[in-house]
């Protein structure tokens, strides 16, 4: 029996659902907002493995889960958008589509800071300039590879395996978003900030195929040495990210 339709988000309801978000992360002391969980949330449908709530929602609410919510009421705003939210991106992910103009395509939540800005007092928006703003993509790539890196050896492949190169060049696009546009490669810079995002989504339908055709199942994780994440800093003292220094290839 089908699953029962779930009706998309809103735009109002959106803005609600970051409202709620940046609230939540607030008491919990972790940064929380809609782009972020939009990519926390397309990576859970697309990796080696489903994940149960009671495993997820830990590492993106913090350590109590939806227990850290207020109370009955709050949690039921956040698990109704969460669960809206996640069915919408499950009908994109599985929509044949061949570009991303097909309104079945997956279209992530993402910020445009360069037009909240221009709404907002001048005074007002260099202030926040002057803080830093995320770049486009960037907190929806962090969402995304927070998951990877979260459940690191469900994605571990063999070393310098066709497999694990393939995943790699998927994976590629989102740390180049979440990377100082200083540290891009000349290659990178060739292309816009929006063009990688668009890279990015391609790869998430690639990741979904690429692990529906090994099979989504729990799988006994390959055990390896321990080294830096591909996005820590480089152990070598270069100050380059490990993947674009030392682990370059790997």
């Amino acid at each position: 029996m089908p699953a029962p339709f779930r009706k998309p988000l809103s735009d109002d309801e959106i803005a609600a659902y970051d409202d709620l978000l940046q609230e939540v992360g607030a008491r919990v002391d972790r940064d929380l907002s809609v782009e972020g969980v939009d990519g926390f949330t397309a990576a859970l449908l697309v990796g080696p493995r489903r994940l149960a709530p009671e495993d997820y929602f830990p590492v993106l609410l913090g350590e109590g889960g939806l227990d850290t919510l207020r109370d009955d009421a709050e949690r039921t705003r956040f698990v109704d958008c969460f669960e809206r939210r996640r069915a919408e991106l499950e009908r994109a992910l599985t929509a044949p589509v061949e570009n991303l103009a097909d309104p079945r395509a997956l279209a992530p939540l993402i910020l445009d800071w360069d037009a909240i800005l221009a709404d907002m007092p001048k005074a007002e928006a260099a202030a926040l300039r002057a803080e830093g703003i995320p770049g486009y993509g960037e907190l929806w790539a962090t969402g995304v590879l927070e998951v990877v890196e979260h459940w690191e050896d469900d994605w571990a492949l063999p070393a310098e395996s066709k497999d694990e190169q393939f995943v790699d060049a998927c994976l590629d696009p989102f740390y180049t978003l979440v990377a100082p546009e200083a540290e891009w490669t000349p290659e990178e810079k060739k292309l816009s900030r929006e063009a990688h995002v668009a890279q990015a989504i391609w790869s998430l339908y690639d990741l979904r195929e690429f692990w529906l055709d090994r099979g989504i199942a729990p799988i006994a994780p390959i055990r390896k040495e321990a080294e830096p994440g591909r996005n820590d800093p480089c152990p070598c003292g270069s100050g380059k990210k490990f993947k674009k220094c030392c682990g370059k290839g790997q």
